[in-house]
């Protein structure tokens, strides 16, 4: 299976500046505050409030209020509330190229190389117990507001701070670090799961089978629903049903399409249940989550 094929099909940043800043996401509906995926970009990820359970490939962490968490490159993730306080978190995605020296010196050969080919893994779970890890947290925080605000020079400010981070983090692992210090589980269960989620992915408009998903890593249906489970914390229909609410919810922030017209474009082929899977996962009917959008689109429309 060729892996460019697989990764999640968004663009992270610019190629002149490859980060992307997502502020204080919240979640308020739902078990589930990021679906599995996975890219290319390295990610940190800050929770600001409440608490969830991560998953990276097959590791979990929980991670609480004021503790941030890396994600390296090429990992599965997600995560799943781990009580009932809502999340808030923000992400910082990036490309390791933005590390990268434009020679080939003693700083790519030690620290930058073992960090792009995994070599050397940082350690995932920023706690802030110590000052080091203060420091991590801090640096995070500057990236996210001074990105938001735009201040001057924020993308030589986003590298320095960047590199600050992972100059904290190599100093507390030994220089080439093996990768198999860090129980990521089976490689193969992995790859076959991101095979899973591309063909999802690929098809989520058209009518899905259980045969047909199974038969796409080639397991029982049995066998598959377990697997899928286990990696994902949902049923595959669960996960279909959430992949395609998430695509139900992009036609209508941003088209005028009837609600019959969209539960088709994503894969319903029932109006009725439609509403009510759309429902479970967002609180409310799609006729009502649409109606503040319509209601910015002729603020904006309307003539002065």
């Amino acid at each position: 299976m060729n892996r460019e094929t697989l990764r999640e099909n968004r663009v992270h940043g610019h190629p002149l500046y490859p980060v992307s800043i997502y502020p204080r996401v919240e979640q308020l509906n739902g078990q589930s505050i990021l679906d599995c995926h996975w890219h290319d970009e390295m990610e940190f990820i800050v929770l600001h409030q409440g608490s969830a359970v991560f998953q990276l490939d097959m590791t979990y962490v929980e991670v609480r209020a004021g503790e941030a968490l890396f994600v390296n490159s090429g990992e599965i993730h997600s995560g799943m509330l781990a009580s009932e306080e809502p999340c808030i978190f923000s992400a910082v995605v990036f490309s390791a190229d933005l590390l990268s020296s434009r020679d080939f010196d003693i700083i790519q050969e030690k620290y930058i190389d073992p960090l792009m080919k995994k070599s050397f893994m940082p350690r995932q779970h920023i706690t802030g117990n110590s000052e080091w890890e203060k420091d991590i947290l801090d640096a995070l925080h500057r990236i996210i507001r001074e990105n938001e605000a735009k201040v001057p020079a924020y993308e030589l400010s986003t590298k320095a701070h960047l590199l600050r981070i992972f100059a904290l983090l190599s100093a507390q692992a030994p220089l080439g670090a093996n990768s198999k210090s860090r129980p990521t589980g089976s490689h193969d269960k992995v790859e076959r799961l991101k095979t899973a989620l591309h063909y999802i992915h690929d098809h989520y408009a058209e009518p899905l089978k259980l045969k047909e998903l199974a038969g796409q890593i080639n397991m029982s249906e049995g066998h598959f629903c377990r697997f899928f489970k286990q990696m994902t914390q949902k049923s595959p229909v669960e996960y279909v049903n959430h992949y395609r609410v998430l695509k139900a919810c992009k036609l209508l922030e941003n088209t005028d399409k009837k609600i019959v017209e969209v539960a088709m474009d994503v894969g319903f082929e029932n109006l009725s249940y439609f509403i009510t899977v759309f429902k479970h996962h967002k609180g409310c009917t799609p006729s009502k989550y649409r109606k503040p959008f319509e209601e910015q689109a002729y603020v904006l429309t309307e003539p002065v």
